[in-house]
């Protein structure tokens, strides 16, 4: 066997393009056995033939030759760092999470007040879940419209309703939802002001 990690890859990408042997033999212009013999380790392509193949397979050169943990390390340690703005805003929405879903649990209220917090959590909850890794990918969350609309939209609804509700939900409702308010108040305001720097 020449190079066993190569075959490797050179059938799992074939595979994952759903191409047949014959398919990529086709296309090379040689033969169904030479495409078999590059994919069990007997022989190897050329440099160009190596070329063309990773543009039929629509990937880079490296990507095609090179051991996919390697790949993916490279790539986390190519990612930028999180910007401290970034890091903060990530750590305020898990504590306005922790002290949403706490009050949620603890307190005792009217129907009402459990239904607005219950929608003020799921808002939370979405937000944390786009500034995460698995969120918006290759667009900086706190600079997308859709997560800065989101988040001054969870701030109003705590706010106003810490208001609105003072007497309606008991004042552990009304603390839990106003300091989430004011706390998420203060991170918009911080993530403006890092913007316009």
């Amino acid at each position: 066997m020449i190079d066993d990690q190569l075959s490797q890859q050179l059938k799992a990408k074939r595979i994952a393009s759903s191409l047949t042997q014959q398919q990529l033999a086709d296309r090379l212009n040689v033969s169904r056995k030479t495409v078999s013999g590059w994919e069990t380790g007997r022989s190897l392509p050329n440099i160009d033939t190596l070329r063309q193949i990773a543009r039929i397979y629509k990937v880079s050169l490296d990507q095609l030759v090179s051991d996919p943990q390697q790949l993916e390390s490279k790539e986390m340690m190519a990612q930028p760092q999180l910007s401290s703005i970034h890091r903060l805003t990530n750590n305020i929405l898990i504590i306005i999470l922790a002290v949403l879903v706490a009050e949620r649990v603890t307190q005792y209220a009217i129907r009402a007040a459990f239904l607005y917090m219950d929608v003020l959590i799921v808002l939370i909850l979405g937000l944390r879940i786009a500034i995460s890794k698995y969120g918006i990918k290759r667009v900086n969350p706190l600079k997308s419209p859709a997560f800065l609309s989101g988040y001054a939209l969870f701030t109003l609804a705590a706010i106003v309703g810490a208001i609105t509700y003072l007497f309606n939900m008991g004042f552990g409702f009304q603390y839990g939802i106003g300091f989430s308010g004011y706390l998420a108040l203060f991170n918009l305001f911080l993530i403006w002001h890092h913007r316009n720097e």
